[in-house]
């Protein structure tokens, strides 16, 4: 699995200008987040952050929610890409 570091690093959105990457990625955003994969995601965020919170104490809950942040955003990445490659490509439909 590759990990998408930036918008930039997405191959449908590397060489846009910045501005138009930014917008397709909030419409491809908007549409991902009725996805039960993205659903899960939050899930998994938010059961790192009480997870750590609860072993570790208020710093583990940081440490693991940046954790579970991460892992979100690979999966939101994920599913915009499965269900919505053409939208970052600027293709109608």
């Amino acid at each position: 699995m590759k990990i998408y570091w930036t918008l930039k690093s997405i191959p449908e959105l590397a060489d846009l200008s910045q501005r138009e990457r930014g917008r397709r990625w909030r419409s491809v955003y908007k549409s991902a987040l009725w996805h039960r994969e993205t659903w899960c995601g939050m899930a998994l965020c938010a059961g790192c952050a009480g997870a750590g919170a609860y072993l570790f104490g208020m710093v583990g809950g940081t440490l693991m929610a940046a954790l579970g942040g991460f892992l979100y955003g690979q999966i939101v990445t994920y599913v915009a890409l499965k269900y919505y490659r053409h939208r970052l490509r600027g293709e109608a439909g």
